[in-house]
């Protein structure tokens, strides 16, 4: 199974962070206090490699779930060959959405190797890009360690967007992977002003149909979410938030290349809208009663 490749990359790893009073030894009296015998340094820089990965907006023929775009990480351990992208993944909404309103519908966390993983990208033409996080050699190894265990505990779960939504969940693991250190933000109006519905419908503005549905669904759950931290549940909006953001005073980000290249999906707003609709079946009730009434 997929997922035994990445288990075994915990042995390979030894994710647990070196205790304090062990900085002053030499890597292979570090290694070998954690029982390896070998001179490789678990926490150089660029041992572990931590990537935002964000994959553009798509049209809801090919993708329901991306009209929005989709956000995943890459980790990365070039010593050893380890390369997967961890993604939450849902069950399709597409023919099934009476499942999903009565809540059938499952998803969970996978990791996938990354060429595996972008070769649908790559069949849709739909860009992939990848931002380099900035962080510690022991918080990298702190979210590996995390991330597979959201994924051993994690693959067969109700589906719930909000909850375990691909953006929101990464900022909260790689914040937590950070502690103590902290990521300093520099909030724009738009997150300090607007509400989260507000900034939900920017982003669907396009897809009438599916906004209602949204305001339906979700529209008490968004209501409830006040701070900056909170409104940010679409993938476009981490990417604009931490490309500003810094950690220890260094930029967050930094942008390596494209995984898919890609020309940027244009959609229409169809003509037919709910605002259409509701005036249709106005005339059509005033026209009843007028003929009624004659």
């Amino acid at each position: 199974m997929r997922w035994m490749h990445t288990i075994i990359s915990l042995a390979i790893l030894s994710l647990s962070v070196v205790a304090k009073g062990q900085d002053s030894l030499s890597v292979a009296e570090r290694n070998a206090a954690q029982g390896f015998n070998d001179t490789i340094d678990r926490l150089a820089p660029d041992f572990v490699l931590v990537s935002l990965c964000v994959a553009d907006p798509t049209d809801q023929s090919q993708d329901y779930l991306g009209i929005t775009g989709h956000a995943f990480l890459r980790l990365q351990c070039p010593t050893f060959g380890l390369d997967y992208c961890f993604s939450y993944e849902s069950e399709k909404i597409k023919g099934q959405l009476w499942d999903y309103l009565t809540g059938k519908l499952k998803m969970g966390m996978f990791a996938i190797p990354t060429n595996e993983y972008v070769e649908d990208y790559r069949v849709w033409k739909r860009a992939v890009h990848e931002y380099r996080i900035n962080m510690p050699a022991d918080a990298e190894q702190r979210l590996w360690e995390q991330m597979d265990n959201h994924m051993l505990t994690e693959n067969d779960m109700q589906m719930d967007l909000l909850k375990f939504g691909c953006t929101n969940t990464i900022l909260r693991y790689v914040e937590k992977a950070l502690s103590p250190a902290q990521i300093k933000y520099n909030w724009s109006e738009k997150y300090r002003t607007k509400s989260a519905m507000e900034i939900a419908e920017e982003h669907v503005e396009n897809y009438p149909w599916t906004l209602l549905g949204f305001r339906i669904t979700a529209g008490r759950s968004l209501s409830q979410m006040q701070s900056p931290k909170q409104k940010i549940i679409f993938p476009t909006d981490l990417l604009e938030v931490w490309s500003t953001a810094t950690i220890n005073g260094e930029p967050m980000l930094r942008y390596v290349g494209d995984l898919v290249e890609a020309e940027p999906v244009v959609v229409e707003k169809p003509w037919f809208t709910p605002q259409l609709c509701g005036v249709l079946f106005l005339i059509i009730i005033a026209g009843g009663i007028i003929w009624a009434i004659i």
